[in-house]
């Protein structure tokens, strides 16, 4: 039998194993990326289906430092060499999957990744000693100690409560010639961006597209999660309010029928327990196509042996996995890539500019773990408590990892007892964060978050700053450190800023105002030192009221009866 052995081995030359491919390449590991198909990046050779990419390439952002400049820049993979960045390949600001595909491949035979292509792993096993063994469709068998999986979307993930739905065409098999939808009465199942996707395809030729949702539509400018549905798919809805045929609908789909006459019928219903006489409303309505865009799984149980079967959720449609990306239940077995999203539904560890930090991050881990390697980290010694702030506005200012995958990686500071040192870890897992033990040290630690959940208002109504005065209700992306002592975690918040930069002076990056006095006091009562700090100065762009425009005020707007804990300015 062919047995081939490497320490690590991953499954898959996507740009999740491309990206891990090249820290493995880097640093000269014993590893090997195993390819099914015979390129790179093979994917985005036929998706997304209508080629437009929803993944921003907005080359021009004033500001010259490359590592923000990566804040919008969502399609280069990382790397040492400023020529590999997909930026030279298009300055279209959503472009076509076609670049990326070129991009990819270009990458992966710049670096010289250690790629096997046509070889399609057909079961993974898992030894008692903890090892993976791989079998391939070709005859060739593959071991390895630690095994990464950037296998993509698998499959399309069908609803399992319509009948008929077998009836439906699924995404990957619509047929992409317009004329065959010329005139015609089109349903589309499904509420992510790929059903808007092919809404926004059809809408110019069908009769009318009617989108069945299966729940109120989540838009990616209220949640900021990018993977919910994107404004540049959204004209359906325009279309929609200003009834112009096409329509976004919230029914629950029961069946579906093939008529005499060819056509499908959906039966579907509207329940309205609210009524002054509580009832549904039982519909049916005739389509000429039905198309089911109702996602991935990104998990396939049919790849695994029993003895490496990983845990999943939501219908199968992610693995379970820890903080590290690891398989909740199969240890030494990692998933990269968009399926990272498993334990990220907020910021964009989906797509390519969040899964790449990610997978640095990761590949750090990998070498403590499995080759001894401390984690990259740098010291202030003595401890120079201004020099350190300097670090920290600079991190919130330009750092694209944590300002992409915000509230998932983190900044660490660790303090020694006697407060004359500082080590600094960048780019954690923030959940990580709080498993490990710093040896009881006090430990601070940085993220970028949104507090939207603050408020009743959509984010859609915030067009100025938060309020300035009580940065717990920053709505935008701010900074929030995190005192963690003693099992005890306190946190202090900066108020947002239009370009999201915090630099010194403060004025520079759009921040409107100063929190650094209030914050250096909260860090000497959570610390118990004495910064000898300055009195603020009074003034600045916040202008009180007096106490006849307080009354002008109340007079004019009464009170609401809103519950929510912040209130969005006016």
């Amino acid at each position: 039998m062919d047995v081939r052995r490497h320490k690590y081995i991953i499954v898959g030359a996507g740009p999740s194993g491309l990206q891990l491919g090249y820290f493995m390449e880097k640093n000269q590991k014993d590893y090997v990326i195993l390819e099914r198909n015979q390129t790179a990046g093979s994917f985005f050779s036929k998706y997304p289906l209508h080629r437009k990419l929803i993944s921003i390439n907005k080359k021009n952002n004033y500001f010259p430092e490359d590592d923000f400049n990566l804040r919008h820049d969502w399609n280069s993979l990382l790397s040492d060499d400023p020529e590999m960045r997909f930026t030279e390949y298009s300055d279209d600001l959503f472009p076509s999957a076609d670049r990326l595909y070129e991009y990819l491949q270009d990458f992966a035979k710049h670096f010289d990744l250690n790629i096997t292509y046509g070889t399609t792993v057909s079961k993974i096993k898992r030894y008692d000693n903890g090892h993976f063994h791989l079998a391939t469709e070709d005859g060739v068998h593959y071991e390895c100690e630690a095994l990464f999986l950037g296998l993509g979307p698998v499959k399309a993930l069908l609803p399992d409560d319509i009948e008929g739905i077998e009836l439906a065409t699924v995404y990957d098999d619509q047929i992409l010639d317009p004329e065959t939808y010329r005139n015609k009465r089109v349903c589309i199942i499904g509420q992510g961006n790929s059903a808007f996707e092919t809404a926004e395809f059809l809408s110019g030729i069908a009769s009318f597209v009617h989108v069945f949702a299966k729940e109120p539509i989540k838009f990616a400018w209220n949640t900021h999660f990018v993977g919910d549905v994107r404004a540049v798919n959204n004209n359906i809805f325009d279309m929609y309010q200003l009834k112009s045929l096409h329509a976004v609908l919230n029914p629950r789909l029961k069946r579906i029928t093939r008529l005499e006459n060819g056509c499908l019928q959906t039966n579907h219903s509207y329940d309205y327990p609210n009524s002054d006489i509580p009832g549904s409303l039982e519909l049916t309505r005739e389509y000429d196509h039905i198309i089911c865009c109702s996602g991935w799984r990104w998990f396939d149980e049919e790849l695994f042996d029993e003895s490496a079967m990983p845990l999943s959720w939501k219908r199968g449609k992610f693995p379970k996995m820890t903080p590290i990306w690891e398989s909740e239940n199969v240890p030494n077995m990692f998933f990269i890539g968009a399926a990272m999203q498993s334990i990220d539904r907020k910021a964009s560890s989906a797509f390519i500019h969040g899964f790449r930090y990610a997978i640095r991050t990761l590949f750090k881990l990998i070498e403590e773990r499995y080759e001894n390697i401390p984690l990259p980290s740098k010291t202030i010694k003595p401890l120079d408590w201004d020099k350190l702030l300097d670090w920290m506005y600079e991190r919130f200012s330009i750092a694209s990892a944590i300002f992409q995958l915000f509230g998932v990686l983190s900044d660490v500071v660790v303090l020694a007892d006697d407060m004359t040192e500082a080590t600094i870890f960048e780019e954690l897992p923030f959940n990580h964060v709080r498993e490990r033990h710093f040896d009881g040290k006090h430990v601070l630690v940085f993220t970028l978050e949104f507090g939207f959940d603050n408020f009743k208002d959509p984010a859609i109504t915030f067009m100025g700053p938060s309020d300035p005065v009580d940065t717990s209700c920053a709505a935008f992306l701010h900074p929030v450190i995190r005192h963690i002592y003693n099992g005890e975690e306190t946190e202090f918040h900066f108020g947002d800023s239009l370009l999201a930069r915090w630099d010194r002076p403060h004025g520079d990056g759009g921040a409107v105002m100063s929190y650094h006095y209030l914050f250096q006091k909260w860090l000497e009562n959570q610390l118990g030192i004495d910064l000898n700090l300055p009195e603020p100065v009074e003034g600045g762009p916040y202008r009180r009221w007096s106490q006849e425009e307080i009354e002008n005020w109340k007079l004019n707007n009464p009170p609401t009866d809103s519950i929510a804990k912040c209130v969005r300015p006016v």
